[in-house]
């Protein structure tokens, strides 16, 4: 046995990192956790809630020409139409920027007629004080930087594991294909997408319950992980500002040492 005390030797990539407990309510790491920095596509997070909120599973969504021409191609098509269940998991899986755009358009046309995606992003950042995220910003529903120094959200580490927290209790299954690391989705007008894991880590996970990725010019790299050690023991870790291959050892390196931190708890 080692007298190490769990988390006393960490060195990350991250400018911030938050390690929480959710059964416990117990903080057991955090670096710099209340510094406000971008979000890049962990904001996915908040657009898949909304949009679970405010549609129902079967919904349709049609991907327009608005949404594909948001950066990035994740193989939609222009026309293409899919339920929101659907579109939502293919969102938070391979954080299609055109997925989200057309989920927040949508839905925000739902809460104000043709106001779309500015009404939706409202919708985001009312949700998110009502959460209690105190330092978090939406801007747009990618998080995709809106110029070379403003980003499309930007938040804390602490908030985003708060953010994780509250999908884990109240909104679970927006979760389900972030443990996986590929599937294939169908949407409703036949087409066919094989959808990759932007978590190339999700099987080094041990108890994976959910994940999102972040990367953009102005983020660094990002990465939030929910995973239970032992039987229903969620463990929330976030990631902010790290590099594009460092967040994945950032993160492994904190589920290491919460692992290390259980272990000894009930020896």
């Amino acid at each position: 046995t080692t007298d190490v005390e769990p988390f006393s030797d960490v060195r990350l990539n991250a400018k911030a990192a938050f390690v929480f407990d959710v059964t416990e309510g117990e903080v057991l790491f955090a670096q710099n956790e209340n510094e406000i920095l971008p979000l890049a596509s962990i904001t996915k997070l908040m657009t898949a809630l909304v949009a679970d909120e405010v549609l129902n599973k079967t919904d349709e969504v049609t991907i327009d020409s608005l949404s594909i021409k948001q950066d990035g191609d994740s193989g939609l098509t222009e026309g293409e139409v899919f339920d929101r269940i659907t579109l939502s998991n293919l969102v938070l899986m391979s954080s299609s920027n055109d997925g989200a755009f057309a989920l927040a358009a949508t839905a925000g046309d739902s809460i104000l007629p043709n106001k779309g995606a500015n009404a939706f992003v409202a919708a985001m950042n009312l949700r998110g004080e009502e959460i209690g995220l105190k330092n978090t910003t939406f801007r747009n529903p990618t998080g995709l930087d809106i110029t070379d120094n403003q980003s499309g959200a930007d938040g804390t580490a602490k908030d985003v594991a708060l953010l994780m927290e509250y999908i884990l209790k109240n909104n679970r299954d927006i979760l389900a294909y972030t443990k996986e690391s590929d599937a294939q989705m169908q949407s409703q007008t036949g087409e066919i997408h094989d959808a990759q894991n932007t978590n190339y880590y999700s099987d080094n996970i041990p108890g994976l319950i959910g994940s999102k990725t972040g990367y953009t010019y102005l983020a660094g790299g990002n990465l939030v992980v929910a995973f239970n050690v032992g039987l229903e023991r969620p463990i929330v870790a976030v990631v902010l500002g790290s590099t594009q291959q460092g967040r994945f050892t950032d993160m492994i390196e904190l589920v290491d040492q919460t692992q290390l931190y259980m272990a000894e708890l009930s020896e």
